[in-house]
């Protein structure tokens, strides 16, 4: 690629995000031994009657009963569930009933909230289980739930003892949540079975059939009664998004394929699959299918308040996302009506960051509220739902809509400012939105009425998650009622919301027990709260009731031996990034850079991350440590070097030439913005890349010289062996896997890495951007690190080790096996640093004046 001479440079270094505490100017930089030692919180919530406080802890890491759990550890395991009896105000306990040595997350309470619904893992195996609350007794249920974070698969309850949830078909049970322990039960099984030479262990995997439906995926519907533990099947076959009319006699659900033959000629944004609306009679047993022809979203449906129309979005056959439109369908008569959203471009939730859906839509009366920005110039006769990248910029404002069925439509919001895409709750008269200017119900008429005044402070919703929906996700349910954070203001707190069941919801303030304390669950029947209190590493629980002492509740306390961890000092780096291609084509953006604690040492030693589309903030709001993250920043600041994330904006770094063609331009020109704050030794600057990051950092350390090393770990090398190949550990026990990765490099939008052709059409643009191929113009040493269980196939830096072997290159390549992605275990979490240490020695790249203890 082309060196370009850096552009002025407007420098303004200012610094963010200071962690050192007064009186702690020799305080110890983060060690690896108290990483390990970390503790965590989870969900928290309050049951519908107000009496029970239910709270995820997470155990300290190198204590943890195995580091099997998906394809890494850390972040998503770990926890145990405690209780609280407000009632009886005892102090809080691990629920029983509940193998203390499982990993155990919350799911949700029953509708008279006398039971749990848990999530349970160990060493492999997976389940879904009921708690009673006043005693304690768990059943655990078979078949295993098929579930994940996304929220397609939650189970629901559909009264106060039976449950419904999607299982996985035998043979299948652990192949999410123990996939690195199923895969290696069932590789030494099948080795075995072979060297003892008496059983077949040949498996076969078929293109898709050329027909326009696919059979069901595989899986079970299962009616769980949590009062005897029995269970009974409701139906063969996946089915996804169950949602519980009002009156609790019905139940409706997106029944799955299996995944559709791919088109040749069209591109892949998704692996295809159809997804059909159907519903249940609870009392018959009865199953209807609805709405023929049309092929749904998952996590888009919703009942009418009456109980007799269901809401979703979908296409018809043969079509896809970007043709949907919002449906309603009677369910007694089968009617469908289109709501068509011309000269509207519906809000994308990929924008904030999950998937390409867009938000949810809710009824209003007999219209549906939706969020959507006016179409642009010339599209005026469109209904459009554009794809659209994470935190795109320049888009226009989003607002709450009043959409008719003959497709007229009415802005809701358009005089309200920072308008929410996500309703707070539902209800016959009350769609809750939230605004700068506070909290509004939207009726059902299209009136607007406030809720809240947010004059004396800012409003922020508070999600409450579960294991299978994210709580950022944010589409919570009709009924549940809601949280906001009061902050701002002078009087920060919690605004506790009821059920928007009848005219406005009720809503009371509970104030804050301390500066800076984040409520992180509450109930508004049992005027109580749950604040967060501290800072991401160390922090304390504290129960707010109301009437009661306003301190709080001490219930939980973390990471205490954290307290006097000095973690660096974070900066700010502007400059103005010009693009590769177009010179006139420029933005002021701003590279984060840590620099240690307790040293004076000037110049410093620099590990500089890459990972494409990074656009990073070092405010003071920026997490400290919220998980031990054997990845984290503030382990080389604990050894002495300064860190830096740089900005590469995908549309800065993208070219003619390819998804990253322009990025070494882009590292450059934040290189020398950090060069100019004076804290950097030139010639000991080390290029990192993790994931992602690892084949941007290949792909510059070969087209700029500027590095005295490169890592590079668990990622890939060649785009087109890559498009091809397997996905890593996920194809030896689910081969509908292959062909997971034709998505990254032909999406539209919310792909890094999107090219837009397939290598059958644009071969160039995809070895234009291997580093596997530029192997020769690498000439800093390297060290690869990958494992044989990740999702990246490990056979990428096994040919990115050989390109660099073959070109006479300084290269070493360290492989981990058993790991995901990533190393989980703590001995080899321990080992990658060891290795770390040694390369930096080995290369010179080691700060002059030595930091503090190791470990």
């Amino acid at each position: 690629m082309r060196q370009l001479l850096p552009g002025p440079i407007v420098l303004a270094l200012a610094a963010c995000s200071i962690v050192l505490p007064p009186g702690t100017a020799t305080s110890q930089g983060l060690t690896l031994d108290a990483l390990l030692k970390m503790e965590g919180l989870g969900e928290a919530r309050f049951d519908s009657t107000g009496r029970w406080l239910v709270f995820e802890r997470i155990r300290p890491y190198e204590t943890f009963p195995d580091y099997s759990y998906r394809t890494h550890a850390f972040h998503s395991s770990g926890h145990q569930v405690w209780r609280v009896d407000l009632q009886d105000g005892s102090e809080p306990e691990l629920m029983p009933g509940i193998d203390p040595s499982a990993h155990a997350w919350i799911e949700s309470f029953s509708p008279d909230g006398t039971r749990l619904a848990v999530m349970q893992y160990r060493a492999g195996i997976f389940s879904l289980s009921a708690c009673e609350m006043e005693t304690g007794g768990c059943k655990v249920f078979e078949p295993v739930p098929r579930t994940d974070w996304t929220g397609d698969y939650r189970p629901v309850w559909i009264s106060d003892e039976e449950l419904v949830y999607t299982a996985l078909p035998e043979g299948q049970e652990a192949a999410q949540a123990g996939l690195r322990a199923a895969t290696g039960a069932w590789l030494t099984r099948s080795w075995a079975a072979a060297w003892r030479g008496d059983t077949v262990t040949s498996d076969e995997v078929r293109t898709r059939r050329p027909v326009t439906h696919s059979d069901p995926a595989s899986g079970f519907l299962v009616k769980a009664n949590v009062r005897t533990g029995e269970t009974t099947i409701l139906a063969q076959g996946r089915y996804a998004d169950l949602r519980l009319s009002p009156g609790g006699d019905r139940l409706a659900a997106l029944a799955v394929s299996g995944p559709l033959p791919l088109d040749p000629d069209r591109l892949q944004a998704a692996i295809p699959r159809q997804r059909r609306l159907v519903y249940f009679d609870l009392e018959t047993g009865s199953q209807e299918q609805l709405a023929e022809g049309m092929d749904f979203a998952a996590y888009t449906l919703a009942w009418a308040p009456e109980g007799d129309r269901l809401l979703g979005f979908a296409w018809e056959d043969g079509g896809g996302p970007s043709s949907g439109r919002f449906r309603v369908i009677e369910t007694a008569t089968g009617k469908l009506t289109t709501f068509t959203h011309t000269g509207l471009d519906l809000a994308s939730e990929r924008e904030r960051g999950f998937a390409m859906r867009p938000e949810r839509a809710a009824f209003l009366g007999k219209d549906i509220a939706i969020f959507a920005r006016p179409v642009s110039i010339g599209h005026e006769r469109e209904a459009l739902f554009t794809p659209r990248d994470i935190g795109e910029p320049g888009l226009a404002r989003t607002d709450w809509y009043r959409l008719f069925a003959d497709g007229a439509h009415e802005v809701l919001t358009g005089d309200l400012d920072d308008v929410s895409s996500v309703p707070l709750e539902m209800g016959a008269d009350c769609v809750l939105i939230k605004a700068r200017q506070g909290l509004y119900c939207l009726s059902s008429g299209g009136q607007r009425k406030q809720l809240v005044n947010a004059a004396s402070g800012n409003l922020r919703f508070v999600p409450a998650g579960s294991y299978s929906t994210y709580g950022s996700l944010s589409r919570p349910d009709a009924g549940a009622g809601a949280l906001a954070e009061v902050r701002g203001g002078e009087v920060p707190g919690a605004m506790l919301i009821g059920p928007a069941s009848a005219g406005l919801p009720d809503a009371k303030f509970l104030k804050s027990p301390a500066k800076g304390a984040v409520p992180i669950a509450g109930s508004l029947k049992g005027g109580a709260a749950l604040f967060r209190v501290g800072s991401r590493a160390g922090a304390e629980l504290l129960l707010v009731r109301e009437g009661a002492d306003t301190r709080g509740r001490p219930l939980a306390r973390i990471n205490d031996h954290l307290q006097d961890v000095a973690f660096g000092t974070w900066h700010s780096v502007s400059y103005r990034l010009e693009h590769p291609g177009d010179a006139s084509v420029a933005e002021d953006v701003a590279s984060c850079l840590l620099l240690p604690p307790n040293t004076t040492e000037v110049p410093l030693p620099l590990i500089v991350e890459v990972y494409p589309g990074t656009v990073p903030r070092c405010e003071p709001r920026t997490p400290i440590l919220s998980y031990p993250n054997p990845n984290s920043p503030y382990l080389w600041a604990g050894r002495g070097y300064a860190y830096a994330r740089i900005a590469l904006p995908r549309d800065y770094i993208g070219t003619e030439d390819g998804p990253i063609a322009g990025m070494d331009e882009a590292v450059d020109t934040g290189l020398d913005a950090l060069l100019a704050t004076g804290h950097i030794d030139p010639d000991k600057i080390v290029l990192s890349g993790f994931s992602q990051g690892a084949v941007s950092a290949l792909y510059v350390a070969a087209h700029s010289h500027r590095f005295a090393a490169i890592i590079a770990r668990n990622g890939w090398a060649d785009l087109t062996s890559h498009y091809f190949g397997p996905p890593g550990i996920y194809s030896i026990l689910d081969p509908d896997y292959f062909g997971g990765e034709f998505i990254r490099y032909e999406a539209e939008a919310g792909s890094e890495f999107s090219i837009g052709q397939t290598p059958f059409d644009a071969p160039e643009a995809f070895y234009r951007n291997s580093p596997v191929l530029f192997a020769k113009q690498i000439d800093a040493p390297v060290l690869l690190m990958h494992s044989d269980m990740d999702s990246f196939s490990m056979d990428q830096f096994d040919e990115m080790y050989s390109a660099l072997l073959r070109a006479g290159k300084d290269a070493r390549y360290v492989r981990y096996w058993g790991e995901g992605h990533g190393p989980s275990s703590p001995a080899n979490i321990r080992d990658m640093w060891a290795r770390f240490d040694a390369f930096m020695e080995e290369v010179g790249a080691v700060p002059a004046v030595a930091g503090p203890s190791l470990e």
